[in-house]
C-alpha cells in the first residue's frame, strides 16, 4: 500500500509541475493555431464583429496571388543561400577558433557580439551607410562603388540582406561548431594523423562524422531563420524595390494588417506551416541517413 500511495504522490507532483507549463504551450501557440484554422475559412477584417464564411475559397486564393508566390520564391532563394554560406563560414571559423588560447577567445568575442545586437538596429546602421555615408564618400572620392544604388537594385539589394544577416548571426553558429568540435576525441584525430591522414582526410573522415548533430541542428535553426525572415524587410526595405525582398512572412503581415484580409491572410501562414513542415520532416530524414553513411 505504501508503494501505492507513494506512487500517486509523485503522479501528482508530476502532473502539478507540467500543469503550468502545459498551460502556457497551449495559450502562446496551440490554441492561436486551432484558431488560424478556424479563421482560414472565413472572409474577416480582423477587427469587425461578424465574418463570412467561404470555406476554402481563401487557399484557392492563395495559389493565384502571384506576389505571394513572388515572396515564396525569393524566401527560398534567400534560405538555401543563406544556409550554405553561413554554416560553411562559421564552421571555418569554428576550426581556427577552437583552441582555448587568448587570441581565440578574443576572435570568438568579436565574431558574436553582432549577435547580440537586435537585427532591427543592424537594419537601421546599415540603411544609414549605405545611404548617406556612402553618398558622402562618393563627392569626397568619386569612387563608383559608393554610388551605387544598393537598395535600389534587387540583386544588389539581396546580397546586402544575405552579407548583412550572414555577419550578423555568424557567431552563433560558430559557438555550436566549436562545442561539437571540443567534445571529439583528440585520440581519434591523432591515431588519424599517425596513419598518414592529412589534415583534409581528417576532417572530412574524422571530425566531420563526429559532428553530424551539431550539423545537423546548425542547419535546421539557420533554415528557420531564414524561412522566418521579418524583422530585416520589415526594417530595411519595406518588401522592395517592386515586392523583389518581400519574404512570406512579410507579405503575411501585409496582407494581415495593411489590407485587412485577415482570413487570407491566415490561409497564407498555414500553406507556409506545411511547407516548413515537409522541409523539416525531410531535413531530419537527410540526417539520420548522414549518420548512417559516416
Amino acid at each position: 500500500m505504501g508503494s501505492i500511495h507513494r506512487g500517486r504522490r509523485q503522479y501528482i507532483h508530476f502532473i502539478l509541475f507540467v500543469l503550468p507549463a502545459l498551460f502556457f504551450v497551449l495559450l502562446a501557440t496551440d490554441i492561436p493555431f486551432v484558431l488560424n484554422m478556424v479563421y482560414s475559412l472565413f472572409e474577416w477584417n480582423g477587427i469587425s464583429k461578424s465574418a463570412t464564411f467561404v470555406g476554402l475559397q481563401n487557399f484557392a486564393k492563395v495559389f493565384h496571388d502571384k506576389v505571394f508566390w513572388k515572396s515564396f520564391l525569393f524566401t527560398m532563394r534567400y534560405t538555401f543561400f543563406y544556409v550554405i554560406l553561413v554554416n560553411i563560414l562559421s564552421l571555418f571559423v569554428a576550426l581556427q577558433l577552437w583552441k582555448n588560447t587568448f587570441t581565440s577567445k578574443v576572435g570568438r568575442t568579436l565574431y558574436y557580439v553582432p549577435h547580440i545586437i537586435s537585427l532591427t538596429a543592424i537594419s537601421l546602421v546599415w540603411q544609414f551607410i549605405l545611404g548617406p555615408v556612402f553618398s558622402g564618400f562618393y563627392d569626397i572620392t568619386g569612387i563608383p562603388f559608393f554610388h551605387y544604388s544598393w537598395l535600389g537594385r534587387p540583386k544588389l539589394t539581396f546580397i546586402i540582406i544575405l552579407v548583412m544577416t550572414i555577419w550578423q548571426n555568424i557567431g552563433f553558429y560558430m559557438v555550436n561548431y566549436i562545442a561539437g568540435i571540443i567534445t571529439i576525441p583528440r585520440e581519434l584525430v591523432e591515431a588519424a594523423v599517425i596513419d598518414g591522414a592529412s589534415s583534409k582526410q581528417c576532417f572530412m573522415k574524422v571530425m566531420l562524422p563526429l559532428m553530424i548533430p551539431s550539423l545537423s541542428i546548425c542547419i535546421l535553426l539557420s533554415m528557420m531563420f531564414g524561412l522566418k525572415l521579418f524583422d530585416i524587410i520589415m526594417v530595411f526595405t519595406q518588401g522592395g524595390p517592386v515586392n523583389s525582398t518581400n519574404t512570406v512572412s512579410f507579405n503575411i503581415y501585409k496582407e494581415a494588417f495593411s489590407a485587412n484580409h485577415y482570413g487570407l491572410a491566415t490561409a497564407k501562414s498555414l500553406f507556409f506551416v506545411m511547407v516548413v513542415l515537409c522541409i523539416t520532416v525531410a531535413l531530419f530524414r537527410l540526417r539520420k541517413k548522414w549518420e548512417v553513411e559516416m
